[in-house]
């Protein structure tokens, strides 16, 4: 009897719990209204699409026939047909694409809807490719519009057609030759949208060209996707380019790494260049000096990543002995093989006139690149300023024996000896520039007793 009781209190006790308040009744009607509400609006928009498809077939059959009759005067009704086709399309694929969107299309009627948009779609491409082709004005939006469609719509034929129907079959036969062809589609779009400076409709095309393996795996090992006839690292570089022109410094970091990419020496060195150099315009300072270090980073040997050492070391040297110092030491500890690191670290002890130090690192400079003119001229400078720095010393301490005096005579000329044949090394390599070389070897000459080669450079110190 208990048991019975506590069995009927339970019932009572559920049904409560389980029993929805009027809120929650009301809550669940307008749920469940408004789900038959989209699904028939949905379906309202898959009907529409699928009647602006039978009228563009409508439309395309009678061009078929006036073109038959080959006659002249059918030309106007032909154009206007032609119209009429692209106007209806266009409003089919908007009416399918937003129908196939949604999750209240049965997938009985899927297949059908996609083969109508791709022949839609396919219509406007064809057109306004043509009229591409033969340079005259055509509609991108149009052109953008029916790429994504056909390619949206091969991959839903494939998801939604059955093999073992004969006529589908058919369909899906040819779906799966022109779905990987359509990649090429986008690298059109994308160089049709630079051309015409439409850098919106350009990185749309470009994204859809570079996930397009990603988006529709079951064309992505096809030989036509895998190795596609147009890097997407040119078209990269192009919306680099474009948006370098503009200012547009988000843009440019977008496509900063793929650009990067592309095989071309002087596309390669702008895009590493022109990133720091906008940052430079704008007078952000900080992050063109991260910007710089960036591109030495990835091209330290080069003739940018060369510039880039010089540039930074010419800005730390403004702000001071200590900011140049740190910077050059970083340099030579990263790049102890560059010349141009070796250069500039020399170039910090030089600046504070220690020459001793300055031609340790020009002389490895010179020994990297036994024809670097700057390390020549800058390795020779710094012993011909020591020879002079120890003649002044000379000349103005007494000397206690001739000893004292030949042996300092000896230095300051051991000096001069070793400043000689950079010069003449760096005069052999800048013959026209006699303004740097000339007066140093003259009083090199004569300080070493060539006095012959000494009066030989009065003709270029005159000129």
């Amino acid at each position: 009897m208990k048991k019975i009781i506590f069995t009927i209190a339970l019932a009572l006790f559920t049904g409560s719990v389980m029993a929805q308040t009027p809120e929650e009744k009301a809550a669940a009607k307008a749920a469940k209204a408004a789900l038959k509400e989209a699904t028939k609006q949905a379906n309202k928009k898959l009907t529409d699409g699928m009647a602006c498809a039978t009228e563009v077939q409508t439309l395309y059959q009678a061009i078929q026939m006036e073109l038959q009759k080959g006659d002249d005067s059918n030309d106007k009704l032909i154009a206007e047909n032609e119209a009429k086709i692209q106007t209806v399309s266009l409003e089919g694929i908007g009416y399918l694409t937003e129908a196939l969107s949604t999750e209240y299309i049965k997938d009985n009627k899927k297949f059908q809807a996609y083969k109508s948009l791709d022949d839609m779609a396919t219509m406007i491409l064809n057109s306004e490719l043509v009229k591409a082709s033969k340079k005259e004005p055509y509609n991108r939006e149009s052109l953008a519009a029916s790429i994504f469609a056909i390619t949206d719509a091969c991959h839903g034929q494939l998801t939604y057609g059955k093999a073992e129907d004969q006529m589908q079959n058919v369909i899906l036969q040819s779906v799966k030759m022109k779905f990987p062809k359509t990649h090429a589609y986008y690298a059109y779009l994308c160089q049709f949208c630079i051309e015409a400076k439409d850098l919106d409709g350009a990185q749309k095309a470009l994204d859809a060209y570079i996930n397009f393996p990603t988006k529709y795996p079951e064309v992505a090992d096809n030989e036509i996707v895998k190795n596609p006839e147009y890097p997407a690292a040119q078209f990269a570089f192009n919306i680099f380019f474009t948006a370098y022109n503009d200012k547009n410094v988000e843009l440019m970091n977008k496509y900063y790494d793929l650009a990067l990419q592309f095989d071309n020496k002087d596309s390669h060195n702008f895009v590493l260049r022109a990133k720091p150099q906008m940052l430079k315009d704008q007078g952000k300072t900080d992050e063109w000096i991260v910007a710089m270090k960036e591109m030495i980073a990835l091209s330290p040997d080069s003739e940018v990543g060369e510039i880039g050492m010089q540039q930074l070391m010419s800005h730390y040297n403004s702000v001071g002995n200590d900011a140049v110092d740190a910077y050059t030491n970083e340099l030579v500890e990263k790049y102890p093989n560059n010349k141009i690191a070796n250069y500039c670290r020399g170039f910090a002890f030089y600046a504070k006139s220690d020459f001793d130090n300055a031609i340790t690192y020009f002389q490895k400079s010179v020994e990297i690149d036994p024809n670097y003119a700057d390390g020549l001229y800058n390795c020779g400078y710094c012993y011909y300023q020591n020879a002079l720095e120890k003649a002044r010393a000379i000349s103005g301490k007494k000397m206690k024996s001739q000893a004292e005096i030949n042996k300092a005579t000896d230095e300051v000329k051991s000096f001069f000896s070793k400043a000689a044949p950079y010069f003449e090394k760096y005069r052999e390599m800048e013959t026209e520039d006699a303004s740097k070389w000339a007066s140093p070897l003259k009083v090199i000459y004569n300080n070493i007793g060539k006095k012959e080669a000494a009066a030989e450079m009065d003709a270029y110190i005159t000129k």
